[in-house]
């Protein structure tokens, strides 16, 4: 992975990522039908996500490893969606809650039906 830009992450500044073609996003199977219909929509702040996260806004999540061992992992057996980049126009920050050598990444844009692809259907136990 190559840093487009730096900035600083201690003035509440993103650190502009480039991303592979594939990254990967986790999800509960229980919005598997609103994904299958909507594709990916950032979301914002809810009782899912931490208290303490340093991300403002909306924004949908993803690993930019095709690596499995680096993939989010729950606990639950999620849904895993692979997100095809070749035709996005997204912009990819490193996850400010991570360390900049973390593979975890947000973006504030939609990801189309036609860029993501469900390849684990998981049970949500």
């Amino acid at each position: 992975m190559r840093y487009i830009k730096l900035y600083e992450i201690y003035n509440n500044q993103l650190v502009e990522v480039e991303s592979n073609r594939y990254l990967y996003h986790t999800s509960n199977p229980i919005f598997r039908d609103k994904i299958t219909k909507e594709g990916l929509i950032p979301k914002g702040k809810s009782e899912a996500w931490l208290s303490d996260t340093k991300i403002d806004g909306e924004v949908i999540f993803a690993v930019n490893s095709d690596n499995k061992e680096d993939w989010f992992d729950s606990t639950y057996d999620d849904d895993i969606y692979r997100i095809d980049t070749t035709n996005l126009k997204n912009t990819w920050y490193n996850d400010p809650n991570f360390d900049l050598e973390d593979k975890r990444i947000i973006t504030f844009e939609r990801i189309p039906l036609s860029s993501i692809e469900l390849i684990y259907k998981g049970t949500g136990e």
